[in-house]
């Protein structure tokens, strides 16, 4: 070998990439249970429901037994923690229609950091297949809020894989993912939780 201290660089520079790589599975492993653990915890009894309406600023809590307001924006279905901390939001827009439901659901740690965000978007008009096209985004972060994986899926009401070129997406609205529960609120002008 005419250089052994570039090959040693090398072998240095590939054992420290390896090491970050099996660091980042492991924390997205970890994340992907958290998120699991909380996607377990979720029921009617667990939620706290907020609905916002037209022209009010303040979102209206819907308790067990209440009647829904006539009009609806968006609902959202909140989970606190034991410690009374916002660990989950999901954000469902109102489809006047029902010709889609996008859901996005945000996921928190203790320190209010976002550690996973999933979008769902069912929807008809698809134009490649006859009934709903079902597609499913989730991405986890690290604490820095950088990507550490990603998982998507488009499929038909039958579980079907749909290939996403040969689909329309009509229902495809803006949106953007906080970094935080305190940004989340920010964004949405929400102090209701």
């Amino acid at each position: 070998m005419k250089n052994p201290l570039l090959f040693l660089f090398t072998v240095l520079l590939f054992a420290s990439a390896c090491a970050d790589k099996t660091k980042s599975n492991a924390e997205s492993t970890r994340l992907k249970h958290e998120k699991y653990g909380i996607d377990s915890m979720l029921s009617d009894r667990s939620l706290l429901l907020y609905v916002k309406t037209p022209g009010k600023t303040k979102l209206t809590e819907v308790k067990k037994g209440d009647r829904f307001p006539e009009q609806i924006e968006a609902s959202y279905n909140v989970l606190k923690n034991k410690k009374g901390q916002v660990v989950y939001i999901a954000e469902i827009p109102f489809s006047p229609k029902d010709d889609w439901f996008i859901a996005y659901k945000h996921y928190f740690d203790e320190n209010g950091k976002l550690f996973a965000f999933q979008r769902q978007n069912n929807f008809f008009k698809s134009e490649c297949t006859k009934g709903a096209a079902l597609e499913n985004l989730t991405v986890f972060y690290d604490t820095n809020f950088r990507v550490l994986d990603s998982i998507y899926t488009l499929t038909d009401s039958n579980k079907k894989k749909l290939e996403p070129g040969s689909c329309k997406f009509p229902f495809n609205f803006p949106y953007s993912v906080p970094k935080s529960f305190d940004e989340y609120k920010n964004l949405q002008g929400i102090n209701s939780f």
